[in-house]
């Protein structure tokens, strides 16, 4: 498995910010084969605007959308997460790891939070250009290889999107996601086969150029 880049590389705070003001929408009912789990059963974000995203990455989305197979829907997990609560995540998970891991020193532990949790400097979710998805088929989500939101777990690190040991319907399943979403200008952050993003660092990072957007507090979005 290649070595990835993680969110804890000081290159990716040093990415310039263009900071635009682009509003964001709803993803609500903005095309038949774009879906939201309303049950928010796989994360911790109570916010009515979890399932906002800035408009031209919305825009991007609904023409990969419109590509699907016949029977195929995207399933929206998650969108925007405002900064507190995406600070509140990355604290939570750090002291996750601290306790599985009491050997590990600050610098590891560091590390291994940003594999799934970015720090808040830099997280995608907080600008609106990041979302959570996975895909349908016939009204039901599809095999991945693993569920969505599990952590990357060693040996296998099956969340890992380049990981080959998950069967080979869900390495198709997770080829097609990549086709749709990097045709129109998304990047995967590599630990988390669901996590795709438009316009933020990361993004700015793998494209060699600034990111679009900031992080936005919640009382901004209209």
């Amino acid at each position: 498995m290649t070595e990835m880049v993680l969110l804890d590389d000081p290159r990716i705070r040093q990415v310039d910010c263009e900071n635009r003001p682009e509003k964001m929408v709803s993803m609500r009912g903005i095309h038949k084969n774009i879906l939201i789990d309303e049950t928010r059963s796989h994360i911790e974000n109570d916010s009515p605007f979890f399932c906002y995203m800035r408009k031209d990455a919305a825009l991007r989305l609904v023409r990969a959308a419109e590509k699907l197979p016949e029977g195929w829907q995207f399933l929206i997990k998650e969108i925007y997460r405002s900064p507190a609560q995406q600070r509140k995540c990355f604290n939570d998970y750090y002291e996750e790891c601290q306790k599985n891991y009491p050997e590990l020193e600050k610098e590891e532990l560091y590390g291994m939070t940003c594999q799934f949790v970015a720090p808040v400097e830099v997280a995608g979710h907080a600008t609106g250009g990041a979302i959570d998805l996975t895909l349908m088929k016939a009204g039901k989500e599809v095999d991945m290889g693993t569920e969505y939101n599990d952590e990357p777990s060693p040996p296998e690190y099956r969340t890992y999107f380049s990981c080959d040991t998950i069967s080979e319907e869900a390495a198709g399943n997770r080829r097609l996601l990549a086709q749709l979403l990097t045709e129109e200008g998304f990047v995967n952050y590599p630990s988390e086969w669901w996590h795709w993003s438009y316009g933020d660092r990361y993004w700015g990072f793998v494209r060699n150029c600034p990111s679009l957007y900031a992080p936005m507090e919640e009382n901004m979005i209209t």
